[in-house]
């Protein structure tokens, strides 16, 4: 039967994992914002070679399950270390932590949609509007800060929100790399007391209410913009 009495009592032990889950959600989604707008850039501007390499790159990693992303860079990365140690690069590929492996590949697969994203919604700005700013004398700069750049936004927000709650959900696969975020916390409480169905029940309350606070936030965020520039 399921014992009420221990999950109430695991749910706060597990509620102490949040912070490393958001921790890596947070600065993995950031990190693959700033590499997924040089990717935008890169094959918007057609860049010979680079483009191409960005595309296959891209198509690659949304290709593949995240898991499997994991394990490539928590036994590549150490051993690209070593290699640039012999081209003369000073690295440690020695004692690399988890948490750098973990940051490195959620950042990665949030590169990957995030550009498809920023690029569709870039796409589906109409260019009617910067060109008609042109037109009455507003630089190029002030046309794309102003006008196109806002409505990207809100058309970006979103698939933004799904990628990132994907993101704080993957995270229960970085227990596999010794990292002990919500899902790995519940593994080790219902392994002292053999009662499972009751820690992963927490784990998944847990999740839930994550999702639906970040879920609102994006939301009034997205209203609040769309308020200021009058977009319908």
């Amino acid at each position: 039967m399921f014992d009420l009495n221990f999950a109430r009592d695991s749910f706060n032990q597990i509620l102490a994992a949040i912070p490393l889950t958001l921790i890596v959600a947070l600065v993995a989604t950031i990190i693959g914002l700033v590499l997924a707008i040089l990717v935008v850039i890169a094959r918007e501007k057609r860049i010979p070679f680079l483009s191409q390499f960005l595309a296959v790159l891209v198509s690659f990693i949304r290709g593949t399950p995240i898991l499997v992303q994991l394990y490539v860079v928590y036994y590549g990365l150490p051993q690209l270390l070593v290699l640039m140690n012999k081209w003369g690069w000073n690295t440690n590929p020695n004692g690399l932590p988890a948490i750098i492996i973990a940051f490195s590949a959620y950042g990665l697969n949030a590169m990957a949609n995030l550009s498809e994203s920023i690029r569709a919604a870039y796409h589906s700005v109409d260019f009617g509007q910067s060109e008609a700013a042109l037109s009455i004398g507003m630089t190029p700069f002030r046309a794309m800060t102003q006008i196109v750049i806002p409505q990207l936004i809100i058309n970006l927000i979103p698939n933004f929100t799904n990628i990132f709650l994907d993101l704080v959900k993957d995270t229960a696969l970085i227990y596999n790399i010794g990292l002990v975020e919500i899902m790995g916390q519940a593994n080790i409480v219902s392994s002292i007391g053999f009662k499972y169905l009751e820690t992963y029940t927490d784990a998944l309350i847990i999740y839930i209410i994550i999702c639906w606070i970040f879920a609102q936030l994006f939301r009034l965020v997205e209203k609040k913009l769309r308020q200021r520039y009058f977009v319908v």
